[in-house]
């Protein structure tokens, strides 16, 4: 697991880096900073995300937590072949930063509703394979949402845009597990709208939490839904309430989903658990009906069954990343 140590910051500060501010690394290559695109404030510290350049090349800098560099170096060599996750070019350890390439935009920037039906399948097939690759060599992303998956935009000949290089981002919260281990506890992993119910329970995570993830995004891009946002919500300072009930109404399958996902989490006798009892007493008590997404309106029959593959409660029902891989829905 990765280091928790607080080492020193560098003395390179006033942070964010100011547009023309040249960042060289030890490879040579000098970076000129373009903006400040992301700023986080940690403890007294602000980490930053930059557009910068290089002769006349696009890139992206990171700055990193001191005590995780070495960590995240070495994670991000275990997949640096994998054409579909983004991983570091170069590094500037004295200013605590990396180098990444450049790519055009998010998932949750483009208007789903004006691409190809094709065209999305191909995206989602891309950055599976992506999560595959990550899965293969034990590591928990941690944080699979549309934000996270990333791609250029290219221009045919006759005008038309079409996407390509599609790749999984951000890296610097995932989780190397080791053989045998089972899992990541205790942690509140993910953004709040597409988190999976292990890790809304705090419970053990292992890359299954990423895959009910990865099909909470396949929705958003086949459908062109958000399953777990409302305004509402949105607004909440806590939200839990809310997405909660929609994971009993939706993925809550059978009995055998509810009966698993609670002998997985470790019991009956656990507030979590009485939390999402009560949730699903909802529907029977107050004649609330609920919503599995295996009755939603009519799609794609395929799809639908994907989906479900990766969207069980319980984690061990889950399909796995290479085997969604090799689903029909990918084949047709």
């Amino acid at each position: 697991m990765r280091s928790t140590a607080s080492l020193p910051s560098p003395a390179t500060a006033p942070q964010p880096l100011t547009r023309g501010t040249q960042v060289a690394s030890p490879s040579g290559k000098s970076y000129l900073i373009d903006e400040a695109i992301y700023e986080r404030p940690k403890g007294n510290q602000l980490y930053c995300v930059y557009h910068a350049s290089h002769e006349g090349k696009q890139y992206i800098l990171k700055d990193i937590l001191p005590g995780d560099l070495q960590y995240i170096l070495e994670l991000q060599e275990l997949v640096n072949g994998s054409a579909h996750v983004r991983t570091l070019v170069d590094s500037i350890p004295d200013r605590h930063m990396f180098a990444y390439p450049f790519l055009d935009l998010n998932l949750q920037l483009v208007e789903m509703t004006t691409i190809a039906p094709t065209v999305k399948k191909h995206i989602l097939k891309d950055a599976l394979t992506g999560l595959a690759d990550l899965h293969d060599k034990g590591i928990y992303h941690t944080d699979i949402k549309p934000p996270n998956i990333m791609m250029d935009l290219f221009q045919h000949s006759d005008g038309a845009i079409a996407f390509g290089n599609v790749q999984i981002i951000d890296l610097e919260d995932a989780v190397v597990l080791p053989p045998g281990s089972a899992g990541l506890e205790k942690r509140l992993s993910g953004n709040q709208f597409w988190r999976s119910p292990e890790a809304w329970a705090r419970g053990v995570q292992h890359t299954p939490a990423d895959i009910f993830s990865f099909g909470i995004t396949a929705i958003y891009i086949w459908l062109n839904h958000m399953v777990f946002f409302s305004e509402e919500a949105n607004a909440a300072e806590d939200a839990s309430t809310m997405i909660l009930q929609r994971h009993m109404s939706h993925f809550s399958y059978d009995a055998d989903d509810l009966v698993g996902f609670i002998e997985y989490y470790g019991g009956e006798q656990d507030a979590f658990i009485d939390r999402c009892t009560e949730l699903l007493a909802v529907f029977d008590n107050e004649g609330n009906k609920r919503k599995p997404f295996s009755m939603w309106y009519p799609m794609d029959l395929e799809f639908k069954d994907l989906v479900g593959r990766m969207t069980c409660l319980d984690p061990r029902r889950r399909i796995t990343a290479r085997e969604a891989l090799q689903h029909p829905w990918f084949r047709a």
